[in-house]
């Protein structure tokens, strides 16, 4: 009787275990949905349908990109988070999912256990430029310059808190930068008070910063990658600078809810980094600033873990909040 029991357990067992892997070899049998945390038509935005686009004749299903913005990404992630775990619901993730915790904001999820890393998707560098008519033309002479003035000089950056900030904020330390932060609500504002003369410096991503920098209404300082933007390739990385430990970048990946059966957590990563290998898909992101990259789920998550203690440390050092 015992040994019959064990072989009609081991059966059963089989029996879960073969249904589970049927299911994952069927994957897709139905439409795929990449949530989108912001509103339609910005970068983010464009990425993601983008991705949706060269997905869907590869897997024979529709993928439709849904944009749920607001509360700083985080009613877009929430979805994705409480999503079932069957590879039909992915997020197109952001740098948000490390710095949202870095600063302390109340999530309903854990970004580092409630969410399935599937592949990095591309980087966009931060940068650092000023108005045209300072006595400035490298980033050598802008620290000689910002020493001698008598007051902090001002940055603007695109708002509080996000990544262009928290870089700043770290660059800023790191070489002893007599700096303070004037915050706006968006890249626009804050690039127009610049080249108007009202602020002297932006730190922000290299796009489009650095398309202004090279058209000569900016003066490109430094970008914050390991190789030069083709988007102001005259314009030397902090590496050339001898500062590799401030290569950084806002960065995109694809994500799904926790729980991902591992087939289908391997066909997606491959699905993923196949296409951001198309030269078409390539062109499509550098016009939007973004240096593709792809990596192993292991890898993404361990990139999560490194910019969420990153940005942690340059909160708490700062005494950097903001609502939520």
């Amino acid at each position: 009787m015992i040994k019959r029991r064990g072989i009609l357990a081991a059966t059963a067992g089989w029996t879960i275990v073969g249904a589970s892997t049927v299911r994952a070899q069927a994957w897709p049998a139905q439409p795929i949905k990449i949530v989108v945390p912001y509103g339609p038509g910005g970068a983010t935005d464009t990425a993601g349908r983008l991705l949706a686009e060269k997905m869907t004749p590869l897997i024979g299903q529709q993928v439709i990109v849904e944009n749920k913005g607001g509360g700083n990404t985080i009613i877009g992630m929430e979805l994705v988070a409480k999503s079932k775990p069957d590879g039909y619901t992915l997020l197109l993730g952001t740098t948000t999912l490390a710095t949202n915790a870095a600063l302390g904001l109340k999530q309903p999820y854990d970004p580092l256990k409630d969410f399935q890393p599937i592949s990095t998707l591309a980087d966009i560098p931060d940068f650092i430029a000023v108005n045209k008519d300072l006595p400035v033309k490298d980033y050598k002479s802008f620290v000689e310059w910002s020493a001698k003035q008598p007051q902090r000089v001002r940055y603007a950056t695109s708002g509080l808190g996000n990544q262009p900030h928290l870089w700043a904020e770290l660059f800023r330390a790191r070489n002893k930068l007599n700096l303070e932060n004037i915050a706006y609500k968006n890249a626009a504002d804050a690039l127009r008070d610049v080249m108007g003369g009202h602020v002297p410096i932006v730190i922000d991503v290299v796009m489009p910063a650095g398309v202004l920098a090279t058209q000569g209404k900016l003066t490109g300082l430094v970008v914050s990658s390991e190789k030069r933007s083709p988007v102001c390739p005259d314009v030397p990385t902090v590496v050339e600078l001898g500062m590799p430990d401030m290569v950084s970048a806002v960065f995109f990946g694809v994500v799904g809810p926790a729980g991902i059966p591992r087939p289908v957590l391997d066909r997606l990563n491959g699905l993923v980094r196949q296409i951001i290998k198309q030269p078409e898909v390539e062109k499509k992101f550098a016009d939007l600033g973004y240096v593709t990259t792809g990596s192993t789920p292991e890898a993404y998550l361990e990139k999560l873990k490194f910019e969420t203690e990153r940005w942690t440390k340059v909160v708490k050092d700062n005494g950097i909040k903001i609502e939520g």
